[in-house]
């Protein structure tokens, strides 16, 4: 079992890290574009990717995390490092599912609304925005 949560923590890493690098290079390749098409299209992507790799990669780290320390109880109390790292991994967990990921299928929408319109949104970038921070 160990070196399965072992595998799996490494996979949900790869996944979360592989979902935000190419959500960042996505967004460097529009710029400052304001053709309301291709920021669709580039949406269409940013979203994919969000609920295809990172989402699922940060639940599988995780788990198998949380897994892993549950395995090595009596050495988990030991280390207060790892309860502050459950604690942070729990929050950013909480903010990708909770916040961050219904951002993306806002900013998304908008996008969508923008291109069917011909031009961007004025709501778009404030929206985008928040996303980025």
């Amino acid at each position: 079992m160990k070196k399965t949560t072992k595998m799996l923590h490494l996979i949900g890493l790869v996944m979360f890290l592989g979902g935000i690098l190419p959500s960042i290079v996505m967004n460097s390749v529009v710029g400052t574009s304001t053709d309301a098409v291709l920021i669709y299209h580039q949406r269409l992507f940013v979203s994919a990717i969000t609920w295809a790799l990172t989402i699922p990669g940060m639940w599988i780290q995780i788990v198998a995390g949380s897994l892993k320390v549950l395995a090595g109880m009596p050495r988990f109390i030991e280390h207060r490092w790892l309860i502050a790292k459950l604690v942070l991994a729990a929050l950013i967990l909480i903010n990708g599912t909770f916040v961050l990921a219904p951002l993306v299928n806002q900013v998304t929408s908008v996008a969508q609304q923008s291109a069917s319109q011909g031009q961007l949104l004025p709501t778009y970038m404030p929206l985008k925005a928040k996303e980025d921070m």
